[in-house]
């Protein structure tokens, strides 16, 4: 036995696939913009990882002048003792 649907099931249906379309398309927004906020993150990130990395030559340079110091005998001097003497 096959039932017919009637007007208000058939209203019911749309009702239902409307609004579930509806939240459908706002869960697709939303996940559009989380993804391009999680992009925009990212570069951000490397950008800032390119600039850290870009400060690591430096670094050893200022590491290799230490090195030269303390085998020469000279006294590293520490912040507090350099505040010290402002």
């Amino acid at each position: 036995m096959t039932t017919v649907p009637t007007t208000q099931d058939t209203d019911a249906a749309s009702f239902f696939e409307r609004e579930r379309d509806k939240l459908i398309a706002d869960i697709t927004s939303d996940l559009e913009t989380i993804i391009a906020s999680s992009n925009a993150v990212n570069r951000k990130m490397e950008e800032q990882i390119s600039v850290g990395k870009g400060f690591d030559s430096i670094s050893e340079l200022w590491g290799q002048l230490s090195e030269l110091m303390a085998q020469a005998g000279l006294p590293a001097e520490s912040a507090e003792e350099t505040r010290a003497d402002a």
